[in-house]
């Protein structure tokens, strides 16, 4: 499994954030495909030692993240690994159980025919506030393993597995038209409400980041979320996910960021069942359209928790409600957590783009 230089840098920063403890588990063993000089260089850090073009190693990576014990974990020794055993399989190996502080799948997983068990697997080798990460391939990667990944795999596993989420990232580029990357929020609802045709040419990945809580299960079978709130009336905990504004990433640094813009929805109009309306201003860029469904990187917080799906269909916002938005051309469509009036309901709904 190889590490490219953008993934990273934001690994990095999400290990940082987290305070994730040692030891850290990867599942193959990791090659890392830059050199010292350049990583010190993308994270803003001067080496004082440097080693020109020497490659950087898997250990002095995760050190400058923090953890200074790696194992590595693949289904044979062949590679040099430190735990030999098969994802596939159901049973865990005693002393790999609630070991690690963090798992990382960086290029397995897709490989691996028996998913269920391999995130199951995951989950039993992590310690109560142990994190899992992962980096899927999710399109245009077809034949590189048995699976690409959509988003809702993992965002629906973890909730169901009563996992704190909290990253959750699609990376895009297209390494023979230029060297910038896109990065942005993989939520749920982020890519439409189960439509067809909106990806672009790129290739795509999901990179994603969960914690283990004391009170999470060892394995779950979750149903999608996008039927559960039809089916069941389920709704999606998205309390502890980090929204962001998308980015644009080239040699491991951001070229191209900015500060969210802010605006507070005010005396929204009645549409249609729990549907609420409100237009916005001409500074917001425009919505979705029948073109492009998902245009919009419009966030909705009800109490600065931030709610969604966003790109609902307007018949799921009407029916179902529950916190289902929509940002269609210049207005935003959407209904309250519980149903109630946002006008009189004591709460304070703001844009975040």
């Amino acid at each position: 499994m190889g590490l490219a230089l953008n993934v990273a840098v934001l690994l990095r920063e999400w290990l940082l954030a987290h305070d994730v403890k040692d030891p850290i588990a990867t599942l193959g063993v990791m090659d890392v495909g830059f050199t010292e000089k350049t990583f010190f260089k993308a994270i803003g850090k001067m080496s004082l030692w440097p080693r020109g073009n020497h490659p950087m190693d898997a250990r002095s990576y995760f050190e400058l993240c923090g953890l200074g014990e790696l194992s590595s974990i693949d289904v044979s020794k062949y590679e040099g690994a430190d735990f030999e055993f098969d994802l596939n399989n159901e049973s865990l190996p005693p002393e790999l159980v609630g070991r690690f502080g963090a798992v990382l799948n960086g290029g397995t997983l897709e490989h691996v025919f028996h998913v269920p068990n391999g995130l199951a697997n995951i989950t039993r080798m992590l310690k109560p506030g142990g994190l899992a990460i992962h980096i899927l391939p999710m399109s245009n990667c077809i034949d590189h393993g048995f699976y690409q990944f959509s988003p809702t795999l993992m965002l629906d596993y973890y909730a169901a597995a009563q996992f704190d989420v909290l990253n959750s990232a699609s990376l895009h580029f297209d390494p023979k038209a230029s060297p910038v990357w896109q990065i942005r929020p993989a939520l749920p609802g982020s890519f439409g409400e189960g439509i067809l045709g909106t990806m672009d040419s790129k290739i795509a990945f999901h990179m994603f980041a969960a914690r283990k809580r004391a009170d999470s299960l060892d394995h779950a079978v979750p149903m999608q979320s996008l039927y559960g709130r039809k089916f069941i009336g389920q709704a999606y905990d998205t309390s502890s996910i980090e929204w962001f504004v998308p980015f644009e990433m080239e040699d491991g640094r951001r070229i191209k960021t900015r500060k969210p813009s802010e605006l507070t929805v005010s005396s929204p109009s009645p549409s249609a069942g729990q549907m609420w309306a409100f237009m916005l201003p001409d500074h917001v860029p425009a919505g979705d359209s029948s073109a492009n469904p998902i245009a919009s990187n419009l966030a909705l917080f009800e109490n600065d928790k931030l709610i969604g799906p966003s790109h609902s269909s307007h018949d799921t916002i009407q029916k179902i409600g529950r916190g289902a938005y929509s940002h269609w051309a210049n207005v935003l469509y959407f209904s309250s957590s519980d149903g109630t009036d946002p006008n009189t309901n004591g709460r304070r709904y703001v844009c975040k783009f």
